[in-house]
């Protein structure tokens, strides 16, 4: 799996576990980090260049020297990721992948002021994909990413059938921060029932990409091809973080965006109105019900593996279940007990990468208490080889909607948490094979919707 982000997550602790699906090891964001903010750090006494930079990070990790590598840190860095912490976090990849060889590096597209350098990391048993952000003034790192160099899925798949709907460009939310998306319209005048996809924790793009799969471009697609329109968006988290530093709520990151989105879909004259859901993944799920209830008029909502225990002890589950070392579980526990206790406070605390008073935020939903305040028809499903989303969580479920008679749950042999088929023991490792969404879950999604 992977380690840090500062970011509100999620598939991503201190080696950050997302509660959707990690994707990447992400050493501190540039400019959207929410550890607490140090005293400016004086620039470095030589001006190094972008290349320079990205070249003496790699060179250092790859000889070990974690403090030659902190020291290219800015100071919101350094806060974010301590020269241990960085420590542990490369190595974790190094017992992984075998030991780190060689890197080409490239330039990127320069973001909100920093330069971008992208990189191929070679290890004895694998490869990384890498960008590192530079403030060129400082010739220091402002962020460090990392995730598997993966090969996406190929093509369509087969319940995909391309003739029988197109994509429309869209964006959701307002001015001046509007997100880009993608509305799939079945072919035909409509008006069409339709569904609104909601991600999983941490910063996601419209497809919901998690290593070599694309699972929300696979539901839409298999959806539109049975009758039902979908719209999907890249989350504000990827798009504008910083927008977020200030104000990390659950709100702002994930619930107001997807109110809008709805409102979007009813607004729209190829869309029938009273039949627009809301289908959310993992943390998407658990909120599906608290968006329908303040949409005001949705038909349903269906949750793909939806959390029911508190977020921070499903990720310390996770780090246990990986394996993570002794130490960071330890850190992770103290965290997760803090806020059991209901007296962590402000932003200047950080677990698995995002301030405690998000955590709080989080673990104040309360997803079936808002299902049954919905009042309206709710599918769950579940794959039985998810090892993110545990039995223990769908339990939850079943007890707090017992005697709600439109509650359905399906638990699916075989899938993964991506609701893609494999075998033997579940781990982070298999999100990297390329491949789709069961058909079996189209097929629900679909029925459910259209009965």
């Amino acid at each position: 799996m992977a380690a840090m982000r500062a970011r509100p997550t999620g598939k991503d602790v201190p080696p950050l576990v997302v509660l959707c699906l990690a994707t990447a090891l992400m050493i501190a964001p540039a400019h959207g980090a929410w550890a607490a903010d140090p005293q400016p750090r004086p620039a470095t006494a030589v001006h190094l260049t972008s290349d320079q930079v990205a070249d003496s990070l790699f060179g250092a990790l790859r000889g070990g020297n974690y403090d030659a590598a902190f020291h290219l840190f800015d100071a919101r860095m350094q806060a974010a990721v301590p020269e241990e912490k960085l420590r542990t976090l490369w190595e974790e990849q190094i017992a992984q992948l075998g030991a780190f060889q060689s890197w080409q590096r490239q330039a990127g597209d320069p973001a909100r002021g920093y330069e971008v350098r992208l990189a191929s990391l070679r290890f004895e048993r694998g490869e990384l994909k890498a960008m590192v952000a530079v403030d060129p003034v400082e010739g220091q790192v402002a962020g460090f990413f990392i995730r598997p160099a993966s090969r996406p899925a190929a093509g369509h798949p087969a319940y995909a059938d391309t003739t029988r709907f197109r994509a429309l460009e869209v964006t959701v939310g307002s001015d001046p921060l509007r997100l880009p998306g993608t509305l799939t319209l079945p072919v035909g005048s409509g008006p069409f029932p339709a569904a609104v996809l909601v991600h999983g924790s941490g910063p996601q793009d419209r497809d919901e990409t998690i290593g070599a799969n694309k699972v929300f471009r696979d539901i839409a697609e298999g959806l539109a091809s049975r009758g039902v329109a979908v719209l999907r968006y890249d989350k504000r988290s990827l798009r504008y973080p910083e927008a977020l530093k200030d104000d990390p709520t659950i709100d702002a990151e994930v619930i107001l965006d997807a109110v809008s989105a709805v409102k979007l879909l009813q607004a729209r004259p190829e869309i029938d109105p009273k039949r627009v859901f809301v289908i959310g993944h993992s943390l998407g799920a658990q909120l599906a019900p608290e968006i329908g209830v303040r949409a005001g008029s949705v038909a349903g909502v269906a949750l793909l593996a939806p959390p029911g225990r508190k977020p921070w002890d499903i990720v310390v589950a996770q780090m246990r279940y990986l394996g993570t070392p002794d130490s960071n579980v330890a850190d992770a526990e103290r965290s997760a007990a803090l806020l059991r206790s209901g007296k962590a406070a402000g932003r200047a605390m950080t677990f698995a990468g995002a301030p405690l008073s998000y955590w709080q935020d989080w673990g104040r939903r309360d997803g079936p208490a808002q299902a049954r305040k919905l009042g309206r028809p709710i599918l769950v499903l579940h794959g039985n080889r998810d090892f993110q989303i545990a039995d223990e969580d769908i339990a939850v479920w079943k007890k707090r909607l017992d005697g709600v008679k439109d509650a359905r749950f399906v638990s699916l042999p075989g899938l993964n948490h991506l609701f893609i088929e494999g075998t033997g023991k579940p781990g982070p490792a298999e999100y990297d094979t390329p491949g789709h969404v069961d058909a079996r879950v189209i097929d629900e999604l679909a029925r459910f919707i259209t009965r």
